[in-house]
């Protein structure tokens, strides 16, 4: 006997549950803030590789003889030889002496060195953004064009849910974000709505094939249950996945599978809880709506 769960007798308690994460979300972005990486920020990047273990303390303890305090330290692999130091903005001459004050703590080999200035960190900004408009276009369009406007709407709803509540959870990690950030933020947007659709092409099969009296929240919650096995394998694989790559996986891809775990666990939930829902309840008011205006003569 196939199990059978009532998503829609339950969705104001999805719709508090969801509120109460935003709420949570919205304070972590505006009052602990976005802790923004060199990608925005600008800053140099220093990747060196030294001949035995160090420690961190050391590094900083260099780091703040040169006034860098704002540094961050990073080491890459298991056994704290090879150290990424991001430092903001410094000079040729400042990092040749900082470079050099590094022997102090072993002998290295420079790996590689980046920098980003402050102003191409604002054009990644301006750039993500732009694509996460266009993004919520095309999808809007696509939705509207397959199904309806109003799944595109209810999609967009908890799609944008999605992202809010990742990136709040990001904040009160305080993960750097970087431009593997964006990456993972427009793979959530893909991810999601694939989900989406899934469910909304369930409901749309079904409801051709509605009884007369058969209530409509019965109809969603037949397609809901009837995809929830599917959902729930597929969300947990692809998690299965990103655990792996959070706990194996360096500083830069750690960050990029944290942020991809928390938004597909949060796509999945808002794809089964909030996105259908949200439209059951728009379609209810539209027959109302049509029940209660009066005929033409």
């Amino acid at each position: 006997m196939r199990f059978q769960f009532d998503y829609i007798k339950h969705w104001k308690l999805w719709f508090v549950l969801t509120g109460v994460l935003t709420v949570i979300a919205l304070l972590g972005i505006f009052v602990r803030g976005l802790n923004y990486g060199i990608d925005f920020t600008g800053g140099t990047q220093m990747n060196l590789k030294f001949s035995h273990a160090i420690s961190t303390t050391a590094v900083h303890r260099v780091l703040d003889s040169q006034h860098l305090n704002q540094s961050t330290v990073v080491f890459i692999g298991a056994n704290h030889r090879q150290v990424q130091i991001t430092t903001p903005t410094i000079s040729e001459h400042e990092r040749g002496v900082l470079l050099s004050k590094m022997k102090s703590v072993a002998p290295y080999q420079e790996i590689s060195t980046s920098r980003v200035s402050s102003t191409i960190g604002q054009q990644t900004e301006r750039t993500a953004l732009l694509a996460v408009i266009i993004a919520t276009v095309a999808i809007i369009i696509y939705i509207t064009i397959r199904f309806e406007f109003r799944f595109a709407l209810a999609g967009i709803i908890a799609l944008l849910l999605d992202v809010i509540m990742t990136v709040g959870l990001v904040a009160l990690i305080h993960v750097v974000l970087t431009k593997y950030f964006i990456m993972a933020v427009l793979t959530i947007f893909g991810y999601s709505m694939n989900d989406r659709i899934i469910v909304f092409d369930r409901i749309r099969e079904n409801l051709h094939k509605q009884k007369k009296n058969e209530p409509i929240e019965d109809v969603v919650n037949k397609s809901l249950n009837q995809v929830l096995m599917r959902s729930i394998n597929t969300s947990t694989t692809v998690m299965m996945a990103l655990a792996a790559l959070l706990i194996f996986g360096g500083s830069t891809i750690r960050d990029f599978s944290l942020t991809m775990l928390i938004g597909v666990f949060l796509g999945t939930f808002t794809s089964l809880f909030i996105a259908s829902p949200v439209w059951l309840l728009w379609r209810k008011r539209d027959d109302a709506r049509r029940k209660t205006s009066p005929k033409p003569a």
